[in-house]
């Protein structure tokens, strides 16, 4: 089995049958065995503990010792996470800012000195503090109810001079009910090779600070502490989010093969999956990957997707071979937006029609590539598109969805998706139903019409993505899955580049960002092309994305903007293609189709 198979391959569920495997979330992607070290749970402390009154100064030496040290430990994370960006350390220092939140603060000491013990002052402080992050209608401010009482535990523990001996976890799996964002940082020091916990959510900044670290896990696997024993040997799935317990030979070998390949992988691309997509002279472009299926995701995460630019949501149509109902489709969306998180992903809505047909379409079109396709067949069946948008809205509560709408043509077609988008909004609030209220809704430009009028459709639209392969298609009246024109159906003609100069330019101007996801966005000889056209994002298939990111690098912005001037000047596409030949210079355009 090649490693690319045995890497982004599905999890086969009939090994694992005899298997002992507990379920969970998958939070930060990964692979790893190892032995268990098992951090068990804090007994529970009455909020309601009275102490004498002749031990109040006592109990208050006791707080202000404890929560000094706390700090102290805080500020060690901090120190150490200096050099690794100011996303980690915005995180630690949020942790810092509730731990040192004067009002929580003094609430633990004005209760000390009412006559509470210490542990009961602080429980009930720390809980009316998590009780006010529940009530929130913010899912996110929601999940810093469990940062809050992850902290708590901490300075109980702290209290009590406890403290976990972060060396001992060294090359094993980390088993805890939760765990805090010092807890991370240390254990990534000591060097573990994977978390489970019981409680959190891939949004908490423990799963965010995993993911930044590279340290496989998963989280919401309920009794993990108690089912899991000290020394237990597991595989911690954190693709498929699932933990095996005591693998047997044959799992335990068909993993092993995972990791080798896996770290093969790693070893193969050396640290290209992890910097940043710019140019030699620090021209930044996003690159996003394309999302056919679920495991898509996890291909993206390896190589290095700064999120995920076009998830072709009619696929689950295709594969159900009927329209799903909400419910169904929430689910298979928000695991999609879960895998990803924090990185941004585009849902398009069902493009449907033309080459692409399913039960509830018109049987028979005399030209379907021109009939009711798209954005067209879902105005059509508003039943159908409030069910997706009632879906999508659903599972955007981790606030890094958007929605794109495709085959465009008028402004009023965006206009009433909106409308409708905002009639779904209206009726998951009156049944309190969490969603991004902010969500954002893009178009994708794959018609001269919308190339044309792209100016307008700039002030409804959030967002423009480019399909290139349609709007080669209906700018030169070439159908592109007939051989018969095969040799017309070219997206380096002059009026197709011109259209997406067009499209960039228009966007640009009323601050509008510009995505291509079409064929031409992974061409080797489009690359320079595109980012002297000055486009946001590229959306590729995830195994283009480290060739893409390759080429980016080895390239600088400003020759780019020569070379795009001088072929957008071109009217003929021999000479386009002549131009990018000695641009490219070592290979020719033929060859490059073949990369």
């Amino acid at each position: 089995m090649a490693p690319q198979e045995v890497i982004y391959g599905k999890t086969d569920y009939k090994l694992l049958k005899e298997q002992f495997v507990l379920k969970g979330i998958p939070s930060s992607a990964g692979i790893a065995l190892g032995n268990a070290i098992v951090l068990q749970p804090e007994s529970l402390i009455s909020p309601s503990i009275k102490i004498p009154s002749e031990e109040i100064s006592n109990e208050l030496l006791k707080f202000e010792k404890a929560h000094t040290n706390l700090v102290h430990q805080f500020m060690q994370s901090l120190h150490k996470v200096r050099s690794l960006g100011s996303n980690v350390i915005a995180i630690l220092e949020t942790n810092l800012l509730i731990l040192t939140d004067p009002i929580l603060y003094d609430g633990i000491r004005n209760r000390i000195k009412d006559g509470f013990s210490v542990e009961s002052a602080i429980v009930s402080e720390f809980d009316n503090q998590r009780k006010f992050f529940l009530n929130a209608s913010d899912a996110l401010l929601q999940e810093r109810a469990n940062e809050i009482d992850n902290i708590k535990r901490k300075l109980l523990a702290s209290l009590k001079d406890q403290s976990i001996d972060y060396e001992k976890s060294q090359q094993s799996i980390v088993v805890a009910q939760a765990l805090t964002t010092t807890d991370i940082v240390n254990f990534k020091e000591a060097g573990i090779l994977a978390i489970i916990t019981e409680v959190g959510g891939v949004t908490s900044h423990a799963s965010i600070l995993a993911r930044s670290f590279d340290i496989p896990a998963v989280i919401g696997v309920h009794n993990a502490t108690d089912v899991i024993k000290n020394g237990t040997e597991l595989i911690v799935d954190g693709f498929a989010g699932i933990v095996v317990v005591k693998p047997k030979k044959d799992v335990r070998d068909v993993y092993l093969q995972k990791i080798e390949a896996l770290e093969e992988h790693k070893r193969n691309l050396g640290a290209l999956a992890k910097l940043p997509s710019e140019t030699f002279d620090g021209k930044r472009i996003s690159l996003l990957g394309n999302v056919n299926f679920l495991d898509d995701v996890r291909s993206g995460e390896i190589n290095g997707a700064d999120g995920y630019g076009l998830v072709r949501s009619e696929n689950l149509v295709m594969e159900l071979k009927g329209f799903p109902d909400e419910e169904t489709q929430y689910k298979w969306y928000r695991e999609i937006c879960e895998r990803a998180y924090p990185k941004p992903v585009t849902i398009r809505v069902f493009d449907l029609g033309s080459d692409k047909f399913v039960e509830g379409l018109p049987i028979k079109e005399f030209n379907p590539a021109l009939g009711l396709r798209g954005i067209r067949f879902l105005l059509s069946r508003q039943d159908i598109f409030k069910a997706q948008l009632r879906a999508l809205l659903r599972a955007s509560v981790n606030k890094n969805l958007k929605i794109m709408l495709p085959m465009v043509t008028s402004l009023h077609e965006v206009e009433i998706s909106r409308k409708i988008l905002e009639k779904c909004k209206t009726e998951l609030q009156q049944d309190s139903v969490l969603f991004d209220n902010r969500i954002a809704l893009g178009v994708m430009i794959e018609t001269p019409a919308a190339a044309i009028i792209s100016d307008g459709l700039a002030k409804v639209a959030d967002f423009f993505s480019i399909g290139t392969n349609d709007l080669t298609q209906y700018t030169l009246a070439a159908d592109r899955n007939n051989e018969l024109v095969s040799d017309i159906f070219d997206d380096f003609h002059p009026s197709v580049l011109r259209l997406i100069d067009f499209i960039i330019k228009t966007a640009h101007k009323n601050g509008v960002t510009v995505s291509i996801c079409g064929e031409l966005a992974g061409h080797a000889a489009a690359t320079q092309l595109l980012i002297g056209m000055d486009v946001d994002e590229l959306s590729v298939a995830p195994s283009l994305l480290l060739e893409l990111k390759n080429r980016i690098r080895s390239l600088t912005y400003s020759e780019a903007k020569l070379i795009a001037e001088d072929i957008l000047n071109s009217n003929d596409y021999f000479e386009v293609k002549t131009k990018l030949e000695k641009a490219i210079g070592r290979h020719s355009i033929t060859e490059l189709n073949e990369i």
